[in-house]
């Protein structure tokens, strides 16, 4: 489970900031492009939601954990960061 992409969320400095607009700019960027997930709430539990909605997919959070342990964040410009996740490179 991605846990440096949770701690360096909850980190409050300049890294948990960085990765928090990456993650807001791979939404805003993936969504038109159709890159999101879909989720379908499960029709057996009677609080879910009817509506069907997107998430980011699985794959990112694995790439954004991937460019934390690899020192990306501090090295490469935000917008350079969303450009090699959407693009699938590693």
């Amino acid at each position: 489970m991605n846990l440096l992409v949770n701690f360096t969320l909850l980190d409050d400095g300049p890294l948990g900031i960085k990765l928090a607009d990456v993650i807001c700019d791979l939404i805003v960027k993936g969504a038109p492009l159709g890159e999101l997930d879909e989720w379908v709430p499960d029709p057996s539990d009677p609080k879910a939601p009817s509506v069907k909605r997107q998430r980011m997919p699985r794959e990112w959070l694995d790439r954004l954990d991937k460019a934390i342990e690899t020192g990306a964040f501090e090295t490469l410009p935000a917008d350079r960061i969303v450009e090699i996740i959407l693009q699938g490179q590693r």
